[in-house]
């Protein structure tokens, strides 16, 4: 499925593939009716049902290193890259590999003893190789009382220390395996890690340990293990350094056209007419004239009749004195 093994990042035992399916006959479809999958929640649906993305495109959910090599998720795809370029096949779908694991994963990383374990929410799985572990998920609060209950940004095992390291916005926290517990005195703010973004949303380490890598966006930053500190010049495109897209490729990305539910769409009127401004200002001033016209007539109007009435009743008194 996966073609002849090209020589990885580093040397580690390969992943497992998927099964071969077996081709039926169409007598035997016929008696062999299988019920549907069942579809999965709307809120996980691509935005383009049935297609499946582009690389060059970057907004991953996460980035991790697995046997030496890149896996990328998105969605509810996955693509797997030897030497920065994508291996025949891919993207697959999360599910078609590791069955039971959901879609939109936050984290993930490799554990010491070869197992993986991704991150959604506030819930994890492990899984040896393509198969869970019984009994996932389990509740985030179950690896140490200390961690982010509602989740997590990115996870990265440092080998070079024997410890897990645990990114949540502006915080970071050290995880003993072995103790299953946060050493003490974490969380620590991650400006410790100079100039690495808030919120990374993928890490991992160089194969020599020197350096570690974190990814965010469509970017990604080169952090020297030994000065504690970003590598002048980054960030720099996670997409054509490691991904293999050419500048073409990442400009066309710039100007695909988002979903219909996330388009804001302003239109803006430049080309009326001088005249019809005119009478919009003309027609407001022509009426309040008039009101005002009214006003006064009516008023010289009420005051005339009263003069007439004092007049008329001032004749009789003066004619009775």
């Amino acid at each position: 499925l996966l073609g002849p093994p090209i020589e990885p990042l580093e040397p580690t035992r390969p992943l497992p593939t998927l099964p071969v399916r077996r081709i039926h006959s169409t007598s035997e479809r016929k008696h062999e009716r299988q019920p549907r999958p069942p579809s999965p929640p709307l809120g996980d649906r691509p935005s383009s049902p049935g297609t499946k993305p582009n690389i060059c495109d970057g907004n991953f959910n996460t980035v991790a290193l697995f046997r030496g090599e890149m896996f990328v998720f998105k969605d509810r795809w996955f693509w797997r890259l030897r030497n920065n370029r994508v291996q025949e096949g891919y993207p697959m779908q999360i599910e078609q590999f590791w069955k039971g694991l959901p879609a939109k994963i936050d984290a993930a990383y490799e554990r010491s003893d070869g197992k993986f374990v991704f991150f959604k929410g506030d819930k994890y799985w492990v899984f040896k190789e393509v198969t869970a572990e019984p009994g996932y998920p389990h509740s985030l609060v179950e690896l140490g009382n200390c961690l982010p209950r509602e989740g997590i940004d990115t996870a990265l095992r440092w080998e070079p220390v024997g410890k897990t390291y645990f990114f949540k916005g502006d915080r970071y926290w050290r995880y003993n395996e072995d103790k299953r517990a946060t050493d003490p005195g974490y969380p620590k703010p991650i400006t410790v890690w100079r100039g690495i973004p808030q919120a990374p949303q993928g890490a991992f380490i160089s194969k020599e340990g020197f350096y570690t890598y974190f990814y965010k966006g469509k970017e990604y930053w080169k952090f020297d293990n030994q000065r504690l500190n970003v590598e002048p010049g980054y960030p720099r495109s996670i997409l054509k350094d490691w991904m293999g897209c050419n500048q073409k490729d990442v400009e066309r990305s710039k100007d695909r056209r988002l979903p219909h539910d996330d388009v804001d769409i302003m239109v803006t009127i430049n080309d009326v007419p001088s005249t019809v401004n005119a009478i919009a200002v003309v027609i407001p001033c022509i009426l309040s004239l008039c009101i005002l016209v009214l006003v006064y007539t009516i008023f010289q109007f009420k005051n005339k009749e009263v003069q007439q009435n004092v007049v008329y009743y001032k004749r009789p008194v003066q004619e009775w004195v």
